[in-house]
């Protein structure tokens, strides 16, 4: 088993407390289903005996979410299952969870360092042997990234829903411009070239060219982007050439006149829908959310469409970006493992990744109809969406997913490139400094564990 370090959470010894009480309850017996008897893999034979059970699931999701995409469609598939809800992000799951005694079976989350080493996530192995469970049917980028973020010789979760991105544009703005729209695969200096041509005033109207995103999207279409070594657990960004073209890229975009945000801190928070929302920006290579344009389409006359995300282009290959985004685990704690297996079984049966995909979330199994069918569901896809390029956002090959160090964000904390680029420093200045400040952070933290 991989040594997760531990931090000493007050929560653990309630943990251990709720662990001495949660062994596996008695569930009933006989065959499970299987994705090739049936639609979906969760069907239950009439002749298995099963046992009402209330099941507790953990988002970060509001109730009318939880609701919506998990409680409604899980019961009714179910009628032995009741979902309930707690919601709370990681970070509060003290506070908002174990300090009120709950238990939950199922988890919105994808596998993490922090769960981990709470010893919080169930090895789904043995469930996925007994419900004949396909994993081939799932994207293989995030089942490879999951396994290897797992305890060793064990699968501790499974991939839900993935991000989405697009290169989404305004072809308005390119028309006040007099310039050509840009095209699938275009690479990103080919967009930032284009983005000089789009930037500016016109008719008493500032416009921006392009925004590149807030939350590194770029440096995640690469094969090895990560910062820290996940075997030494060193800092290793002044030798990560990708991360140079990152922030080389970054000062190009923001020094094209016109295009600059007003702060470092914009930078980090003004995010590129907002401002495609009111017009301002031509371009923005972000998640593509399709139905906050088609909304804003609606309320103020928005006129959008997507292309593929900017490439990198020749060693680099031309990967999208790519995140574990939400995933499923089960609990340690859960005293109905089986039937909480059940759950993620159906959550991940072609049925509700259907349902997923037409209401606008890329679905975490590859079979085809299901992808073809995003954002069909949508109240506006036949006015608004169904003449949009979605091709672009759903048949976008993610690139694949590194092994994290267990200790980065900790290392990574106060680690920013964005004051930088805003003072206009020097690349490899910027690369230096932070380059310092995560080995003095790794020193700090590796000492305590």
């Amino acid at each position: 088993m991989k040594s997760w370090r531990k931090k000493g959470f007050n929560m653990l010894f309630l943990l251990f407390s709720l662990f001495l009480v949660a062994g596996c309850s008695s569930e009933g017996s006989g065959k499970e289903s299987t994705s090739s008897d049936s639609p979906t893999n969760s069907d239950i034979e009439q002749e298995e005996e099963v046992e009402p059970v209330t099941l507790l699931m953990m988002t970060h999701w509001g109730d009318e979410q939880f609701v919506k995409y998990f409680k409604e469609p899980v019961e009714e598939k179910f009628d032995h299952i009741t979902l309930e809800h707690v919601q709370s992000r990681w970070d509060e799951i003290e506070e908002n969870v174990f300090a009120k005694q709950l238990s939950p079976d199922l988890i919105m989350t994808s596998v993490s360092a922090e769960y981990l080493e709470m010893d919080l996530l169930l090895d789904l192995t043995p469930y996925i042997e007994e419900f004949n469970f396909e994993l081939d049917r799932l994207e293989p980028s995030i089942l490879d990234y999951l396994k290897e973020q797992s305890n060793e010789g064990e699968l501790n979760g499974l991939p839900l829903i993935r991000p989405d991105y697009a290169l989404v544009y305004n072809p308005d703005i390119f028309d006040l411009f007099g310039v050509d729209y840009p095209t699938d695969d275009m690479t990103w200096d080919e967009v930032i070239e284009l983005a000089r041509k789009v930037t500016g005033d016109m008719g008493g109207v500032h416009y921006r060219g392009l925004h590149p995103g807030n939350f590194d999207f770029m440096m995640r279409q690469t094969e090895t982007p990560k910062l820290i070594d996940p075997d030494t657990n060193q800092p290793k960004i002044d030798e990560n050439e990708a991360f140079k073209i990152y922030l080389q890229r970054l000062k190009e975009i923001y020094s094209i006149p016109g295009n600059a945000l007003d702060s470092a801190e914009d930078m980090k928070d003004v995010r590129g829908v907002d401002l495609m929302r009111k017009g301002q920006l031509a371009m923005a290579a972000d998640r593509a959310f399709a139905g906050t344009y088609a909304s804003a389409a609606v309320e103020n006359g928005l006129n959008f469409n997507f292309v593929t995300y900017p490439r990198w282009g020749g060693e680099y290959g031309d990967y999208g970006p790519n995140e574990p985004g939400n995933g499923i685990v089960a609990t340690t704690i859960s005293k109905h493992p089986k039937e909480a297996f059940r759950v993620i079984d159906y959550l991940l049966s072609d049925e509700y990744q259907m349902i997923k995909s037409e209401n606008g979330d890329l679905p975490a199994v590859v079979t085809p109809e299901v992808r073809e069918a995003f954002m069909k569901g949508h109240e506006h896809y036949e006015d608004i969406l169904k003449d949009k390029n979605l091709s672009a956002i759903t048949d976008a090959n993610p690139a694949p997913l590194p092994r994290l160090s267990p200790y980065e964000s900790e290392i990574m904390e106060g680690v920013d490139y964005r004051e930088g680029i805003f003072e206009g420093k020097d690349i490899n200045t910027i690369i230096r400094e932070m380059q310092e400040k995560a080995e003095g952070n790794a020193k700090s933290v590796l000492s305590k564990n």
